[in-house]
């Protein structure tokens, strides 16, 4: 027992808290983190419309860059934009003598999906969607056309591919962009949460001195050859004295 009260008088070590740069740096990227979030909620619907905007403006800019012998920039664009369609020539529309970078349905769907995201956006979301059963018969023009052209028993007309492509492609924006809306809704209580985060972090957070933490200063090394705590038996042993014998005298 005396053994281990000397042993839990000892100075414990000191546990250091978080240094206050590294506290900021977490609170810094948290906030911006949260930034991030919610600024993609609030413009998804226009980053949509952008991408959908930009594909349609480079197909139509192939055949103008063509046209003024910037070959060099088209072709990279016209082999980018395969990738989204097969670019078929005898389904394509041609602008001096060159063709659009996709053929008229595939052009007819994406410049439908942007002009239904336009308007998705201009009515600040607003927009109502359809329900899923329209949604769904908006998917049979472009399958009864496609289809049987594909297995060659009728052979579709220019008109015919810009109907079916264009209803196809308000079809999805009308129901798709609406959807996602409706999950997608950012409350006044994330916007606070946010503001919050961002002005804690903006705050110099100081790392407490180990006096306000109720501790002394950094203790003296214990000396080894300083004396026992009180309390502590003495480990030594006392060997007994043991008197010479005398030689008997003579």
């Amino acid at each position: 027992m005396a053994l281990d009260q000397g042993v839990s008088s000892l100075p414990q070590p000191l546990v250091r808290p978080t240094p206050a740069p590294r506290r900021r740096r977490s609170a810094r990227l948290n906030a911006l983190a949260e930034g991030l979030g919610t600024l993609l909620l609030r413009y998804w619907a226009h980053g949509v419309t952008a991408l959908l905007g930009s594909i349609v403006l480079l197909a139509v800019s192939v055949p103008f860059l063509f046209y003024f012998g910037l070959d060099s920039v088209a072709r990279p664009i016209y082999f980018a934009l395969h990738l989204i369609c097969a670019q078929i020539p005898s389904h394509s529309f041609y602008i001096f003598g060159h063709p659009l970078g996709m053929c008229e349905r595939n052009f007819s769907i994406y410049a439908s999906m942007f002009v239904g995201s336009l308007a998705f956006v201009l009515s600040k979301r607003r927009l109502p969607g359809i329900p899923w059963w329209l949604w769904a018969v908006t998917l049979l023009p472009i399958a009864l056309d496609g289809f049987t052209q594909m297995f060659g028993w009728r052979e579709s007309t220019p008109l015919l591919r810009v109907l079916t492509g264009t209803i196809f492609g308000l079809g999805n924006v009308l129901f798709v962009l609406p959807l996602i809306e409706r999950n997608l809704v950012v409350t006044p209580q994330m916007t606070a949460a946010v503001q919050l985060r961002q002005a804690l972090a903006s705050q110099s957070w100081a790392a407490p001195a180990p006096a306000a933490l109720g501790l002394d200063s950094a203790p003296s090394p214990v000396n080894a050859s300083a004396a026992p705590p009180s309390g502590m038996a003495s480990t030594e042993v006392s060997r007994p004295t043991v008197p010479l014998s005398q030689p008997d005298a003579q």
